[in-house]
């Protein structure tokens, strides 16, 4: 007997309400405005990670993926990530973005 798409068998049905395992880690970011109008981004919870962008949206789309990067590549490697806790102290002229990133 073959199976139909159809078959409503419990070896057939998936729940789509079903919890997927996908880690999640918080990236705390710190944005200021430079005297040029540029904008400068730095994350508070991970050393070594900032940048230089005409825009936040495109220092985030540059960041956020390094983030990503490094996060993977000391979990590939069962690595402990060394958080910086607590977060660096953030600047007078910085405003804090709170990121969630999924790998």
């Amino acid at each position: 007997m073959t199976s139909s798409p159809h078959d409503d068998s419990a070896a057939h049905r998936q729940d789509p309400l079903r919890p997927v395992d996908v880690p999640v880690f918080s990236c705390i970011a710190y944005v200021s405005k430079m005297a040029s109008g540029a904008f400068h981004v730095r994350v508070a919870n991970l050393a070594d990670l900032e940048c230089d962008a005409a825009s936040e949206r495109e220092a985030f789309s540059n960041l956020v993926p390094e983030f990503k990067r490094r996060i993977a590549e000391l979990s590939a490697n069962n690595t402990p990530i060394p958080w910086i806790e607590p977060p660096l102290p953030k600047a007078d002229d910085e405003q804090v973005r709170l990121i969630p990133v999924h790998l």
